[in-house]
């Protein structure tokens, strides 16, 4: 597999500015111990909003699906739109979760902020208020965990180098599904007027399902750059593709659906990024970043 690594001079180099840049564990471990409350703060957050944006994204997939089911006039959603729903607070609500694991990965709060970010600006362009009005609740639950977080001042760092597979793979996605979320855009500006609370579902998922979309390939580029826990966005974006992929071939007939050849070349993306990037650690002379 190809990738660029830091070997060498180039290496010692990096190893050099890592350390100027990044404090070492003891020094981490120190600070740590004279702020404890600081830190009780900051998980306490991280599983606040953990749960703030699990549960309602879980508990409403879930009803809609249900009301798809047992509902013969039920058009409002179908497991297709709801699956993009799913995937998108799964990415937001992982990098949440991600936090609680101690020493916290920053390319958890990452992609936390990339969903958010994406998911207020489908809302934006989409012009639908609900997603919109949440992307911006979130945003500040993000800046607030950005803020407490204890390696705050190496949030925007890079990471060693950036894995050229999984940066083609991210590109490969974003060429495909670029078509898919502009379409899908384009039926949530379509879709009537924009409400609150659930009112206006349908309108809503369209604009939900494209946010799915790009928020999938922006944390597939995340995973390729192998910022400390970059595992977190690689994992997210392959199992969010192979989600919305599933759920294309089964409803291949349905709105949102990427239809039966879509939905294989999703699955089959989703596996490929994976391994690529299980298969990144096994390249000899490859410097690893935290996983």
């Amino acid at each position: 597999m190809l990738s660029l690594s830091c070997d060498g001079t180039r290496a010692n180099r990096w190893v050099m500015a890592t350390k100027a840049a990044h404090p070492d564990k003891a020094a981490q471990a120190a600070r740590t111990r004279t702020c404890p409350a600081n830190r009780t703060a900051f998980v306490a957050w991280a599983a606040v909003w953990t749960l703030v944006t699990a549960i309602p994204f879980v508990a409403v997939t879930a009803l809609t699906i249900g009301l798809w089911a047992t509902s013969a006039g039920y058009t409002d959603t179908n497991p297709v739109l709801d699956a993009g729903f799913f995937t998108v607070g799964a990415i937001i609500a992982v990098g949440f979760a991600s936090q609680l694991r101690r020493p916290p990965r920053i390319a958890g709060v990452q992609q936390a902020a990339l969903g958010t970010l994406t998911l207020g600006a489908v809302g934006l362009i989409g012009e639908r208020i609900e997603p919109l009005v949440g992307a911006l609740v979130l945003l500040g639950a993000v800046a607030m965990l950005a803020g407490l977080h204890p390696d705050r001042d190496d949030l925007l760092a890079g990471g060693c180098a950036v894995s050229l597979p999984l940066a083609g793979l991210a590109t490969l996605a974003a060429l495909v599904g670029a078509a898919h979320a502009w379409r899908m855009l384009g039926m949530a500006t379509d879709a009537g007027p924009s409400c609150s609370l659930g009112q206006c579902a349908r309108g809503d998922r369209f604009a939900e399902t494209a946010a799915a979309t790009v928020a999938g390939v922006l944390i597939g580029f995340l995973a390729s750059a192998q910022t400390r826990g970059w595992r977190i966005p690689h994992w997210s974006a392959g199992a969010g593709s192979v989600v919305i992929g599933l759920a294309s071939v089964a409803l291949q007939d349905d709105v949102g659906s990427l239809g039966l050849q879509g939905g294989l070349f999703a699955v089959l993306w989703g596996i490929v990024f994976v391994a690529c990037g299980e298969l990144r650690g096994r390249v000899p002379g490859t410097v690893s970043i935290t996983p």
